[in-house]
């Protein structure tokens, strides 16, 4: 009779160094992201389906200065914006003053 005991234990041998080698795998190869800021990472969606006179679009706000900004959208078979139209600035800077 064949003992099968040995072949168990390599089976078990053969998953434990397969798990060993996928749990070691970032310590030996770590992975790289870039985590460079967006090229308009200051700009804010305030509202994604707004009305602005009678179009629809996307408003949003520039939090460099305040500025908001209305978006409109093309018509309803092509997915296009049209150019930007101001709004409103909003005095972001008064928000360091004390209230009165």
């Amino acid at each position: 009779m064949i003992r099968t005991g040995w072949l168990a234990h390599a089976l078990l041998l053969a998953i434990a160094i397969s798990l060993g080698s996928i749990a070691l795998r970032p310590y030996v190869h770590p992975q790289t992201a870039l985590a460079f800021s967006g090229k308009f990472d200051y700009v804010n969606i305030i509202s994604p389906a707004y009305l602005y006179k009678g179009a629809q679009g996307v408003l949003l706000m520039d939090m460099r200065n305040g500025n908001v900004w209305f978006v409109g959208r093309g018509d309803e078979m092509n997915p296009t914006y049209k150019d930007p139209v101001f709004v409103v600035r909003l005095p972001l800077d008064k928000l360091d003053q004390a209230p009165q």
